[in-house]
């Protein structure tokens, strides 16, 4: 019956995303975070959805009244070097036939990426995307809560399998990255019954993640938990739900995950730890003997790599870290790339928070600005020790900090030229005022 009605859900949406792109661009971000399709047991399982649903968004692009335009900025030229860059360092990876698949796989995030720089142009378009990003991953936060809660926090909470989030570290780092946006929608619901159930949202997402038993989650929790109370307007309701998470993980879960999370204090020691430091060496010798064009996606498959750069004795595994994967995989440019995507995106945010803090009509833009600077800074911080360099929503989350800048405050410039205008005594018109500005 769940692929039968997923089936009947997606072609019934196809004639609306024919009439208006955007409808597209929302079913897409659904299918890719949530991966519903994982949750059945057919036929659905295995359909392409989300390329389906890509190119017929793609088809309505080019045949509706919409900008195909993208709009121009250091987010949208730095996303195509870096797509570019990746694209010749897989001509030359180590493992030709899975970097040119993981190279399609990310370039083809990257094209609905540059269709939401098209297509996102207003504050409205805006909120629905971080409601459908809220919604898609927020599902197994609260899920991933009420399992943890119903279980005593023994057994560990997972993503959807064969996704992206299907590790119980992704999804953390997942979880942890939604945890800011459900604040904004809160922020900004008028309607107080949903305000309350974003807040029960926030909580059992918070326990989610201790329930997923990820030590690096947990660390981008805790961060997260700070940064939302430095950024966040309103902060009692933060601390209330940091409060609760915080006893919960105290009183409620048991020895096992308490165990576990002390490892913390000894992660070189561990197993998992050493092996992931021997990762950072793998990566690290592979772009020193490498430094431009590095060892292309998946260079830690290659075993006479790991071979010729690996530490004496190494366990060859993933890169565990978004930075050193980057490193490994792209090269010192690749990196360079990278970083200056985050970095760009953070001063985006900055930007518009400085321009809209005493200006109440923007408080929206504030407030979303605030959130994605808290929903980086979970992927960076987890993202330190998992291998998450590509996942789709920080590319989203990277043109909506882009978005903002470009559209979100197009207004404030002609609104302080009139007040300057008026308040200095100017014999214009209100009217011809605006019409000058």
């Amino acid at each position: 019956m769940r692929d039968i009605a997923l089936a009947l859900f997606i072609f019934g949406m196809i004639p609306f995303i024919l009439m208006r792109p955007y409808v597209g661009l929302l079913v897409w971000s659904w299918l890719g975070y949530m991966n519903p399709n994982r949750l059945c047991y057919g036929f659905a399982v295995g359909f392409p959805w989300v390329q389906l649903v890509a190119i017929v968004t793609l088809a309505s692009l080019v045949f509706s009244k919409e900008s195909k335009r993208i709009p121009w900025s250091a987010i949208s030229v730095l996303m195509m070097m870096f797509l570019l860059w990746t694209g010749l360092t897989t001509f030359y990876a180590a493992v030709p036939d899975s970097a040119w698949d993981k190279w399609l796989e990310f370039a083809k995030v990257l094209v609905m990426v540059f269709v939401t720089l098209m297509l996102v142009n207003n504050r409205e378009r805006m909120h629905w995307l971080v409601w459908m990003i809220v919604v898609s991953l927020g599902f197994y936060g609260v899920k991933g809560g009420v399992f943890t809660v119903l279980h005593g926090g023994v057994n560990h909470v997972l993503g959807p399998p064969r996704s992206f989030i299907a590790d119980n570290n992704a999804l953390a780092l997942a979880l942890c990255m939604t945890l800011p946006f459900m604040r904004y929608l809160q922020l900004h619901s008028s309607w107080k019954f949903v305000r309350t159930g974003l807040g029960f949202g926030m909580l059992l997402t918070g326990v989610a993640v201790l329930g997923t038993y990820s030590r690096g989650g947990l660390i981008a929790l805790a961060i997260v938990a700070g940064a939302l109370f430095l950024k966040s307007r309103g902060r009692l309701a933060v601390v209330l739900v940091i409060v609760a998470v915080g006893f919960a993980a105290y009183h409620f879960m048991p020895a096992q995950w308490t165990d576990r999370m002390n490892t913390l204090h000894r992660a070189e020691q561990t197993d998992s730890g050493e092996t992931r430091i021997q990762s950072y060496k793998f990566a690290a010798n592979v772009a020193a003997h490498r430094p431009l064009l590095g060892g292309g996606f998946d260079v830690y498959k290659s075993a006479s790599l790991w071979q010729r750069y690996g530490p004496e004795d190494a366990i060859p595994r993933a890169i565990h870290s978004i930075y050193f994967r980057v490193l490994g995989e792209q090269g010192f440019p690749g990196l360079v790339l990278f970083l200056m995507l985050l970095f760009t995106s953070w001063k985006n945010c900055s930007r518009v928070r400085k321009r809209t803090r005493d200006n109440p009509d923007m408080r929206w833009a504030f407030d979303l600005a605030s959130m994605l600077q808290v929903g980086l800074v979970a992927f960076m911080t987890a993202g330190t020790f998992l291998p998450m360099s590509y996942f789709d929503l920080t590319y989203q989350l990277m043109a909506l900090s882009a978005l903002l800048v470009g559209h979100g405050m197009q207004e404030i410039p002609g609104r302080q030229s009139v007040k300057a205008r008026t308040s200095a005594g100017s014999t214009m018109s209100p009217e011809k005022s605006l019409d000058t500005v």
